[in-house]
């Protein structure tokens, strides 16, 4: 079976598709049969009769995957708000076993998965037996958080990194991403090593803020590229799948 991640992140915003497209987009141009999936996708957009995942179209543009959107998403929904409410306002349901059923199906297809969550490592899919956090576990994969780059990022990441060891699921690394370069302050500065020395987990990276990327419009100037240069991407792929990264 191949192996992977679950991208969590420390709020919803903080940027998990734009990183998971970009991961995934640098391990496809060293070689690597990586993928990654949005199982469950709350604010789809109508487009030609038929709802519409824009973070899975979002990968499959800065990645270049050949996967239809059916094989990289289960669940889509119209309101942008928790997949447990989206689910109940359209008069469906999430349910538990489809969603781990169909991680599992892709995880032995591929090399290397990203699995995005939606929003925050609490945030329930179905309800509050079935959270972002159970489905990491139920899937025994690692967790990559995304964070904030300034005040309040220390809290919110010590506190998500927290709850996920008491649960039981390892936290392989952070990836801090929107850092304003010319507008960082001592606290911008300071959170990386101190969010590593509290957590005990590595900061894998710090991603500048990048004007020319949205989700929304499709655009990923720059971005795979950025990554690639700013992530210790390669750190990530050994423990995997035993490739050995050259960046």
């Amino acid at each position: 079976m191949g192996r992977g991640y679950l991208v969590t992140g420390t709020d919803t915003g903080v940027g998990k598709t734009v990183i998971t497209a970009a991961l995934v987009g640098v391990w496809r141009r060293r070689g690597i049969d990586a993928v990654a999936i949005k199982p469950v996708q709350s604010g789809a957009i109508e487009a030609n009769g038929r709802l519409v995942p824009e973070d899975v179209v979002f990968y499959r543009h800065v990645a270049g995957l050949p996967q239809s959107i059916d094989e990289l998403n289960l669940y889509r929904f119209t309101s942008a708000v928790s997949p447990h409410l989206a689910a109940k306002l359209s008069g469906e349901r999430v349910e538990p076993s489809r969603v781990v059923d169909f991680c599992r199906e892709v995880l032995q297809r591929y090399e290397l998965v990203l699995v995005e969550g939606a929003g925050g490592l609490c945030v329930p899919l179905s309800g509050p037996d079935f959270t972002v956090a159970e489905l990491a576990r139920e899937l025994s994969l690692p967790l990559l958080v995304v964070a904030r780059p300034g005040l309040g990022s220390i809290n919110h990441t010590v506190l998500t990194v927290a709850y996920a060891q008491n649960r039981g699921i390892p936290v392989a690394g952070i990836i801090i991403n929107g850092l304003k370069a010319g507008e960082a302050g001592p606290a911008e500065k300071d959170n990386p090593g101190i969010i590593a020395a509290m957590t005990g987990v590595p900061v894998l990276g710090i991603v500048p803020y990048l004007p020319g990327v949205s989700v929304e419009e499709g655009s990923a100037d720059g971005l795979v590229e950025t990554v690639e240069n700013t992530v210790f991407w390669e750190d990530l792929v050994p423990r995997i799948c035993g490739c050995t990264g050259t960046g």
